[in-house]
């Protein structure tokens, strides 16, 4: 029987991949690990896929294809494929949830498991059917405060939970520890280690958002002994005969309480939650991490007898991105074909970012000094090992963009001020917070001063100016804030006025409905004398009511220097708002380097 879909499609823009089938198939599960016959350095991954009838309906006759397990982050369960590529994808609920990571706090469990002890299986079938009853793929259990359960999908998790390059997750599947820590993911530090610093030195295919999980690996005994298992329940549970798959068992990796934001689909009356998508999660607390990795830039193209690229090639990347992407798991890329670079959905870092210290400046994805080349033979992609040449296939550096979750522009440039002060701390000496009772604070929990409501409606006020002041305009109950920061950088003394916005309800141009908040400009100024600062606030606070939080034009009566800004982000931004605050004290005049 067709199975009704609960949730309408979306837009996608993606890669290509021969599956073989040219009707619409939708991305149902994933089945277990298998050993690349063609290419041993690319382990395949078997995904279930049920055929598109309409959009409404899903055929119950389900497809099998072997995918490049780099490639998972495409295959996301929900996509809908056709004539191998991706177009649109199925539009789950997303949902936060507090779990505990510690091994009290989760279970493993399957659908053969549950039925061989006579319990229940993890979730009813019936609201994400498989194929088979018994299904034997290994899934993540976590308790939740309100009494149910949590499930993942054991590949899903290491997809997006282990670092965030698809390299990563490659070569922890496909060699042992020692070759591991030797050629694959540390480069040598060349200094001495210091008691109470984590140094880690990323070899040049890794990114920046594997640093975590990286550093844990290397001085956190219950870390290694993690990611040391996964080689090792691959060999163990590996068919010779490459006829079974391995189902492998992924579990959490550092202990400690943690956040998921997940998509999928509430059951036992809402609540428990089988998660089909992982969209971000907190990282563990620990040591600050000192980052430093291998130049991409120095050295020369050399290529051994056996194909490989030297540890001294730089790597080429196409200055253009083909209209389609290719991608193959029956050859190894040519050791001298440039790469591309392939981005998977962002990865939301909740909470508290951990704190590490950056050497290799040039951004947490940005491969901008690398050598770029205008045109290439390769006609497809590949992620494994480079080997040999002259095959026309080129390099897919895979990979998801850390982004910090946001919490609201107010917040987020606090946020951003305070990390150019962890991070340039030679640059920006303080950040602080102002109210006209506290005066200055450094506590990293800013407070706002309120903006007063009118006292009466004056004649020909409207209603839009009459109810700015509050959150809610209807209720009128609760006052706006303004939050007041004041940065030192040098001989600089920095203000800058955010003002806290409304929540409301944004519409994409798919129709999804998301929240959202007001978008104002903030306000940047220095002042002539410190004893300026009251009476202009004063006056800010005041007259922006009337403008409904337009501040532009109030710029010019700053008893100093002022001037607006935007929100705007740009491509890469791993932290909120980054881009806006270091283009706002550009126009004061401070710079980084």
């Amino acid at each position: 029987m067709p199975i009704s879909l609960t949730s309408h499609l979306k837009r996608n823009r993606v890669v290509r991949y021969d599956l073989r089938y040219p009707s619409p198939l939708v991305v149902w599960w994933y089945c277990g690990l298998y050993k690349n016959l063609q290419d041993s350095t690319q382990p395949l991954v078997l995904v279930a896929f049920r055929k598109l009838i309409n959009s409404y309906n899903l055929s119950d006759e389900i497809v099998y294809q072997r995918i490049p397990l780099t490639a998972l982050g495409q295959f996301r369960i929900g996509t809908v494929w056709e004539d191998g590529a991706c177009w649109t994808s199925m539009s789950f609920e997303s949902q936060v949830f507090d779990v505990d990571f510690t091994q009290h706090g989760w279970a493993l469990t399957s659908f053969q498991r549950r039925h061989a002890l006579d319990l229940s299986p993890p979730y009813p079938p019936e609201i994400h059917p498989l194929h088979y009853a018994r299904d034997k793929n290994w899934l993540l259990e976590f308790s939740l405060e309100t009494g149910g359960k949590l499930i993942v999908p054991c590949l899903e998790f290491f997809t997006r939970c282990y670092g965030r390059s698809a390299e990563l997750r490659r070569c922890l599947a496909t060699y042992d520890w020692e070759e591991l820590t030797r050629n694959r993911l540390y480069a040598p530090l060349n200094e001495p280690e210091e008691k109470g610093k984590w140094k880690i030195k990323l070899r040049k295919r890794l990114v920046h958002g594997d640093s975590i999980l990286l550093a844990h690996a290397k001085y956190n005994l219950h870390t290694r002994s993690i990611v040391k298992r996964i080689h090792s329940d691959i060999q163990i549970n590996h068919d010779p005969e490459g006829k079974a798959p391995a189902f492998i068992k992924i579990v959490p990796w550092f202990d400690g309480p943690a956040k998921l934001k997940v998509k999928g689909i509430w059951f036992d009356q809402n609540r428990s939650f089988l998660a089909l998508e992982i969209k971000g999660s907190s990282d563990p607390f620990g040591a600050p991490i000192w980052r430093d990795r291998d130049s991409v830039t120095t050295g020369s193209l050399a290529v051994g007898e056996d194909g490989m690229v030297g540890s001294g090639a730089p790597i080429r990347r196409l200055s253009k991105m083909p209209d389609i992407i290719d991608l193959t798991d029956a050859e190894a890329p040519d050791g001298d074909a440039p790469s591309v670079e392939i981005e998977d959905p962002d990865f939301e870092i909740l909470g508290t970012p951990r704190v590490i210290h950056q050497r290799w400046r040039s951004g947490p994805h940005s491969f901008s000094g690398q050598a770029r080349v205008d045109t290439t033979d390769a006609s497809a992609f590949s992620s494994g090992d480079p080997h040999g040449g002259g095959k026309g296939v080129g390099y897919a550096s895979i990979h998801a963009k850390p982004v910090l979750e946001s919490q609201g522009t107010l917040r987020d440039m606090w946020n951003a001020m305070l990390f150019f002060k962890t991070e340039y701390p030679h640059i920006i000496q303080s950040v602080e917070w102002f109210t006209f009772d506290a005066g200055y604070q450094a506590d990293t929990e800013p407070k706002l001063i309120a903006v007063q409501p009118f006292e009466e409606r004056e004649d020909g006020m409207s209603s839009k100016i009459w109810r700015w002041p509050y959150l809610d305009p209807k209720t009128m109950l609760e006052v706006r804030g303004a939050l007041v920061m004041r940065i030192k950088a040098g001989d600089n003394e920095v203000h800058i006025v955010e003002i806290q916005r409304r929540p409301i309800k944004k519409k994409d141009k798919d129709g999804q409905i998301s929240d959202a908040e007001e978008s104002f400009q903030g306000l940047i100024f220095t002042l002539a004398t410190p004893d300026d600062l009251r009476p202009w606030l004063t006056l800010l606070l005041s007259e922006v009511r009337y403008k409904t939080g337009v501040v532009k034009h109030l710029a010019a009566s700053c008893p100093g220097k002022a001037d607006s800004f935007n929100h705007a982000s740009s491509t890469g931004d791993y932290i909120p708002c980054i881009s806006a605050a270091r283009n706002a004290l550009s126009k004061m005049g401070v710079f980084f380097a």
